[in-house]
């Protein structure tokens, strides 16, 4: 557990790794190569958004890559709705709901080779598998990482041939991930419902008492 940490601050202190990019409630240090790219190209997408329930509030947040053409590795930033706490529990969930995107969302057969949970700071789980694109055979990884309220999937896509080199900063990347506490004055969902409660029994009160005040008044002209 302590070797990527180490790995990740050596790579960091090495220039390695980027200057820090902050989005969307949350921050982390790409690989130094990465750059952002055409927002055209992706808006609206949900790709990367890896859900169990695909009815929850998603979408892809942030897109880099380190160069065009495709030799490329791409690095893909989503940001769904409601917690993930990268338990024991929840890893062969993810990694079937990572296979189940992308073959009914996204059109292609992810292969996975192997799925592990990393504890540490932000714990998550990582799906490593392979995909077939236009001919070329491609690795990818993509991770859950723990939060509260809201989480980040992130997806790391490169030819298979470039993985093995680039692996270490892709990792080191990850331990630098932090979301961000919810804003001040935004409720929780678990807030929000006691509120929901309270304020629907008032109103329950309310409207007895209107119903026996009118009964009274019915009564009282008869």
């Amino acid at each position: 557990m302590l070797l990527p940490v180490l790995t990740g601050v050596w790579l960091s202190l090495s220039g390695a790794l980027g200057t820090e990019l902050r989005r969307d409630g949350y921050s982390f240090r790409p690989p130094d190569t990465f750059r952002m790219t055409r927002w055209e190209r992706y808006a609206g997408s949900h790709a990367g958004a890896v859900s169990e329930d695909v009815t929850r509030t998603r979408g892809l947040s942030a897109a880099l890559a380190d160069g065009e053409g495709p030799d490329a590795a791409t690095f893909l930033i989503a940001v769904v709705d409601g917690g993930f706490s990268a338990s024991p529990s929840e890893r062969d969930a993810f990694s079937t709901a990572v296979v189940q995107h992308f073959q009914r969302e996204l059109g292609v057969a992810l292969t996975p080779e192997r799925v592990d949970r990393i504890g540490g700071p932000v714990p998550r789980v990582e799906v490593l598998g392979t995909l077939r694109e236009a001919g070329q055979v491609r690795t990818v990884l993509v991770t859950g990482l723990a939060s509260e309220g809201r989480h980040a999937v992130v997806t790391v896509s490169a030819p298979a041939a470039r993985w093995d080199a680039m692996a270490p900063r892709v990792r080191a990347s990850l331990e630098t991930f932090r979301m961000e506490a919810p804003v001040t004055g935004v409720i929780s969902k678990r807030l929000a419902g006691a509120l929901a409660g309270t304020l629907a029994g008032a109103l329950l009160v309310s409207y007895a008492a209107w119903r026996r005040r009118r009964q009274g008044e019915g009564s009282a002209s008869a």
